[in-house]
């Protein structure tokens, strides 16, 4: 009969080792969940999903429908919006879906049934800064804007890159691991 040290021994690995499991799994089933993450604006989550069907909305009438750009827009939307709205120059969901109707019409393309609410932000995002422009205030209001923006707390997916908090911009990761180009022949 075994003694009881040993037990106890081989209970503690076990115990261990299910720990360890645990943690592992629990580890990989939380980068699933976040892996269906673009960005994190102030708590508020910008899906992949939603960002991949703004990128299908978008992609055939604006040139520069770019998963950056569009992303970028859909993190600063939201403040911009309200800034631009406070000068006068707020948008709304139906100008949006106009706007977007006759950029179809304009193309000779067929508009999906409805548009997602991605498309619709950056649609308003553009249209806001086309109403603000020509304003009196404008550099005041764009000013006010970016003041705001830079103030955001913003998790970007390191699938899509990082917000470079001066120049707003969604910019590449990169790493000192990686090495870019090609290699040279010895």
């Amino acid at each position: 009969m075994r003694s009881s040290p040993v037990r106890a021994a081989r209970s503690r690995r076990a115990l261990r080792g299910a720990v360890v499991g645990l943690a592992l799994v629990l580890a990989l089933a939380g980068c699933t969940r976040s892996g269906s993450g673009a960005a994190v604006v102030d708590g508020t989550s910008i899906s992949v999903s939603d960002l991949n069907r703004a990128l299908t909305e978008l992609g055939p009438v604006y040139q520069g429908a770019t998963p950056p750009a569009l992303l970028r827009a859909l993190i600063l939307g939201p403040t911009f919006l309200d800034v631009a709205a406070k000068y006068g120059a707020g948008i709304s969901d139906t100008q949006a879906v106009d706007s977007l109707k006759q950029a179809y019409a304009a193309q000779t393309l067929t508009p999906p049934q409805s548009f997602g609410p991605g498309a619709i932000t950056v649609v308003r995002f553009l249209l806001a800064n086309d109403a603000l422009t020509p304003l009196p205030k404008a550099s005041e209001a764009f000013a006010e804007a970016e003041v705001r923006a830079k103030l955001l707390h913003v998790e970007v997916s390191p699938r899509f890159g990082t917000l470079d908090v001066g120049t707003l911009e969604i910019v590449p990761l990169t790493h000192a691991w990686i090495v870019n180009g090609t290699p040279s022949a010895s």
